[in-house]
């Protein structure tokens, strides 16, 4: 299956027609109809225009056909998704950071608290 054909699949289970995805993906009239035809391809350009006006289309199943058409739509397991592990991966890495920030935030606070205030002992000589 081609990648147009998926993207067809795409629009015929969300019920839009080919002139509202065009119009939507600020794209020419007839676009579709020419890409359907064989008479063209689809580059990066139009592919970064359908992520962004449709970001339920999971692009890799676009490209591929591996994995599933809409993104989470269910819950995503790594083996169908490689996406979703290097998301994953991040978030795992994010909590680690701001754990990291929280406990040096708090350790900034403790010892501000031991300081002894500067301008307080030289008042009080």
């Amino acid at each position: 299956m081609r990648l147009l054909d998926r993207l067809y699949q795409y629009l015929e289970h969300q019920n839009i027609s080919a002139y509202a995805f065009e119009h939507a993906c600020d794209l020419s009239n007839g676009y579709l109809g020419k890409q359907k035809r064989g008479k063209g391809t689809m580059g990066s350009e139009v592919l970064l225009k359908i992520q962004a006006c449709f970001p339920d289309l999971n692009i890799h199943w676009l490209l591929t056909g591996k994995g599933r058409m809409l993104r989470h739509a269910f819950p995503y397991s790594p083996e169908e998704d490689p996406e979703l592990e290097i998301v994953q991966l991040l978030q795992e890495r994010i909590v680690l950071l701001e754990k990291s920030l929280k406990d040096k935030n708090e350790l900034i606070h403790l010892l501000k608290k031991k300081r002894p205030d500067k301008n307080r002992s030289a008042l009080s000589i």
